[in-house]
This record gives structure tokens, sequence and C-alpha cells, in this order.
């Protein structure tokens, strides 16, 4: 009975495959270039990193470990907790 699993759900498998011709697929090009609204890159090639404000930084992490409550407990109380630190952060770090 095993030996004949095995071979029906390689079969399975390649029931399901979808072959797309090399001629077919899209450049590479496609996918790497920017799109024409966004805003050239400096000399460097990298963008600058706007800098990181320690409250926003906090005030992100808190609103994160509150939802990670909430998702795990349940309660109504931690979803509220979850949903004020949320708009706090939202509000505060623009």
């Amino acid at each position: 009975m095993k030996s004949l699993v095995l071979p029906l759900a390689a079969l399975s498998l390649t029931a399901c495959m979808v072959r797309v011709p090399v001629s077919e697929q899209p450049s590479r090009a496609v996918y790497s270039q920017a799109p024409a609204y966004a805003a050239p890159l400096p000399p460097t090639g990298y963008a600058p990193q706007a800098p990181v404000d320690p409250y926003c930084a906090e005030a992100a992490g808190e609103a994160q470990d509150a939802a990670a409550i909430a998702s795990t407990t349940g309660r109504g109380r931690d979803v509220g907790r979850a949903d004020r630190s949320e708009r706090y952060a939202r509000r505060d770090c623009r």
C-alpha cells in the first residue's frame, strides 16, 4: 500500500504544473526599472534614509507589542489598548 501512495502523489503534482516557454517570460529589465513618477536617486545610487525619531520608534514598538498581545488573548481590553496605541503612533509620527 505504501509503495502505491508515493507514485500517485508524484503523478498528481505533475498534473498541476504549468509550463511557460522561455520566450514568453518578461525580461528582467521590466522589473528593475523605477516608475516614471519616482524621484531620481542621488549619485550614490541609494535613497537617503530619514532619521529615526526615538519617540516614534518606541511608539511603533509599543503598538506592535499591544497588537501581538491582543491577537493572542482576544480580550476586549487588549484590543482597545492596541487600537489606542496604533492611533497615538499614527497621530504623533506622521
